[in-house]
């Protein structure tokens, strides 16, 4: 066989110039400036690299057609109005193209294209999600492909066990704290202008957070409204943003939980697994009706935010149409072999990092080359280079958790604080984020 023995697929997300995306230090995090992605581009063409869309990835895990060495699959998640301005005028520029899976609580509902790259004197804007126009234009195109990436791009709350209250000790601006979904299960319909809302303060202070985990495979607890009203009268009559300078302010709404509960039980109520799973097809199924009247084009490849993906959703994801679905990310590398079987598609972030993020662009490309080389299955002496700077990665941020308990900077995740106990009738039935 001649041809490309596994075929990277590259995981992107936004590509903007990073002065654009201020106040959101979460979405400076997961973007790529805009010179380095035309680099990356430019690079591709002098080397003869190759993209590839979603029914050559299917036919080659199939077995049913070689693709040649150098073969990519180039991805974004989220649908960024950026994708529309930035990715898809260069894709054209450069003769490649891209898979880009859209959130579709997130398009932007406005009738009109607005300028890209190419059309620069008219100004642009960078902050937004894609609208139905513009997702219509990019696959007319030929340099896009329109896929899902599910509906809500959310996490939910799944048991009564709350693991922390929301405070600017970890609040929405902070580049790695995950707990924006606090102001997006709240406001639904104003999703596609988030952008504009997801700002510190956009939560009340005080208000309790739940063991949470992707919607995907949530399987929801809607809790006590009381409670809540409780805890951020609390903090509002006592000093609101100030309460939180207090050493023992963590006792304080713990104490208040735990006479509430003693007092009421905890009147939460935790969805059913057939609910739960109607709501987990809906989903996928609505997101890929809407994505194809938007487009004219077939959807068959989910993307589930946050590698909220098990087998279960595999099998769901099957049943409502969708051929493809990338794999849980983390972990130890998994190839996409040629013949491997239609199912699940295991992707490399954007290769840049291997060295560490923020490197010049020369850095970057050298990185990617490596990765590409690595998930391609064919260059040993690549799969030293990664798996010697994972280690060094790992190493680095065990010592950042370090420096961070010690300094009494809160974790991130479902554990950024302790736990308050719940009782044992209330856990039952109740399903945590690793499960």
């Amino acid at each position: 066989m001649s041809g490309i023995r596994a075929l990277p697929v590259l995981m992107f997300h936004s590509v903007a110039p990073p002065r654009t995306l201020a106040p959101h230090g979460w979405l400076e995090r997961i973007s790529e400036p805009v010179e380095r992605f035309e680099a990356m581009l430019e690079d591709w063409q002098r080397r003869g690299v190759r993209t590839v869309g979603t029914d050559e990835v299917r036919r080659f895990l199939l077995g049913e057609e070689d693709l040649p060495r150098r073969s990519v699959a180039l991805t974004f998640d989220d649908g960024y109005l950026d994708n529309w301005v930035a990715v898809t005028p260069l894709l054209k520029r450069y003769g490649q193209k891209a898979i880009v899976f859209v959130s579709t609580d997130f398009i932007d509902p406005r009738p009109s294209l607005r300028p890209t790259i190419d059309e620069a004197r008219l100004g642009l804007s960078w902050q937004g999600y894609l609208s139905e126009p513009e997702m219509r234009a990019m696959a007319d195109s030929g340099a896009v492909e329109i896929q899902s990436h599910a509906r809500s791009h959310t996490w939910h709350f799944v048991s009564p066990r709350i693991v922390d209250f929301y405070g600017p000790h970890w609040n929405i601006a902070h580049p790695k704290c995950r707990y924006r979904f606090l102001w997006l299960n709240r406001h639904i319909p104003l999703k596609p202008f988030a952008l504009e809302h997801l700002r510190r303060e956009a939560v009340p202070w005080g208000t309790p957070i739940y063991e949470f985990a992707p919607a995907l495979r949530a399987r929801v607890y809607s809790p006590d409204i009381d409670l809540e009203a409780l805890l951020v009268e609390k903090v509002d009559r006592e000093g609101g943003e100030g309460f939180f300078e207090r050493p023992g302010w963590k006792e304080e709404l713990a104490a208040l939980v735990e006479e509430h509960r003693r007092r009421f039980g905890d009147r939460g109520v935790t969805e059913t697994e057939d609910e739960r799973r109607e709501r987990v097809t809906s989903e996928m199924a609505g997101s890929r009706a809407r994505l194809e009247r938007a487009t004219g084009r077939p959807v068959t490849f989910l993307s589930p935010p946050q590698g909220g993906a098990d087998e279960e959703t595999l099998a769901l994801a099957r049943a409502c149409g969708y051929a493809l679905v990338t794999a849980p990310s983390g972990g130890s590398v998994v190839l996409n072999r040629r013949g491997a079987g239609a199912g699940w598609v295991h992707r490399a972030g954007t290769g840049f990092d291997l060295f560490g993020r923020g490197r010049g662009i020369r850095a970057s490309l050298r990185s990617q080359r490596i990765v590409l080389a690595r998930y391609s299955g064919g260059a040993p002496a690549a799969s030293l280079i990664t798996r010697a700077a994972g280690a060094v990665s790992r190493l680095g941020a065990s010592l950042g958790r370090a420096r961070s308990d010690s300094s009494g900077a809160p974790p991130a995740a479902h554990s950024a604080a302790s736990a308050v106990s719940s009782p044992a009738s209330a856990r039952t039935g109740a399903r945590g984020p690793g499960r």
